[in-house]
């Protein structure tokens, strides 16, 4: 599998410092570049990492061998992407940068063909992020959103607590406690070792500037306005958030909207045993918008 890391400098959060870069790598199939590329938006505390977990919850690789192009994005202040000042990490910050590498895309990077299509693919947080491009800017063809709803589960609060001081990170970065991602984010019995090992080795961060801001990825405007295609993915076993069953209906405006319950998994999906069965689903409807007309959106008007 051929991959090529990406670099791009985009303008500071909220239009101060900067500028700062984004980092992620782009995997590609043999043959010839596809014209639709996958941005991978990870959730809060991780990076790039989470969509290749070793096993069978390699998300990047099922893709590729799918034939499918994946950009594995570290978001700004996460991985090796930059490290703003915390407070100027936002929701709105990952939303603005993200916009400039999707503008990127589209125009083409030096050594790559322009894409002409691309499709968001998030996770928690991530998913939150895209929800809102896609509202803001239009930057998406379609959106596969995982590990999120509207409603928000018994175990959220215990998230929240479970974070401390990142080390070797900037002031107001923060990171999981030891130990508590097994007991919040996985469920009991679908996590094999290796896998939970990984998970806890390759935590990331999550800043004050994001904690703060977070409320935004709830907000109903933002998914009443997105228009492309959706596949909703949740874990049956998730406690961060719930209602799976009423998800649909906060987005009236998608052409398609379709859901898919993994069984045996929590909130982190892709560290569980069951994650494959997911990835086949997103590839099932993936060819199945690819057989129809690329969809575009129209501007947003945001609500009053």
């Amino acid at each position: 599998m051929d991959s090529v890391p990406i670099r791009l400098d985009v303008t500071g959060p909220d239009g101060r410092g900067g500028p700062w870069q984004l980092a992620g790598e782009l995997y590609l199939p043999s043959g010839e570049q596809p014209d639709t590329v996958q941005v991978l938006l990870s959730g809060l505390t991780y990076d790039r990492r989470y969509w290749r977990v070793p096993g069978t919850s390699d998300y990047v690789r099922h893709m590729v061998d799918d034939g499918h192009a994946v950009l594995a994005l570290d978001r700004i202040g996460t991985g090796h992407s930059g490290r703003p000042p915390a407070d100027q990490v936002t929701v709105q910050a990952n939303v603005d940068t993200l916009h400039e590498l999707v503008q990127a895309l589209r125009a083409g990077i030096p050594g790559i063909r322009p894409f002409s299509q691309v499709i968001a693919v998030g996770h928690s947080l991530g998913t939150g992020i895209a929800i809102i491009g896609a509202a803001q800017y239009r930057d998406f063809n379609s959106l596969i959103l995982t590990g999120l709803s509207h409603t928000l589960g018994p175990l959220y609060p215990d998230a929240v607590q479970s974070l401390q001081p990142a080390a070797g990170e900037p002031e107001g970065y923060l990171t999981t406690q030891p130990g508590k991602r097994s007991v919040i984010y996985e469920a009991e019995g679908g996590v094999d070792e290796p896998a939970a090992e990984y998970h806890e080795a390759t935590k990331s961060t999550v800043t004050i500037g994001e904690g703060a801001t977070v409320d935004e990825i709830y907000r109903q405007d933002y998914a009443a306005a997105v228009d492309v295609p959706v596949l909703l993915v949740v874990g049956a076993q998730d406690k961060l958030f719930v209602g799976a069953e009423k998800e649909r209906d906060y987005y009236p405006g998608a052409p398609d909207v379709e859901l898919f319950v993994v069984p045996d998994a929590a909130h982190s999906i892709n560290v569980h045993r069951s994650a494959h069965l997911w990835f086949a689903a997103a590839s099932r409807q993936l060819a199945k918008w690819a057989a129809e007309s690329p969809h575009t959106a129209s501007p947003y008007t945001p609500s009053a």
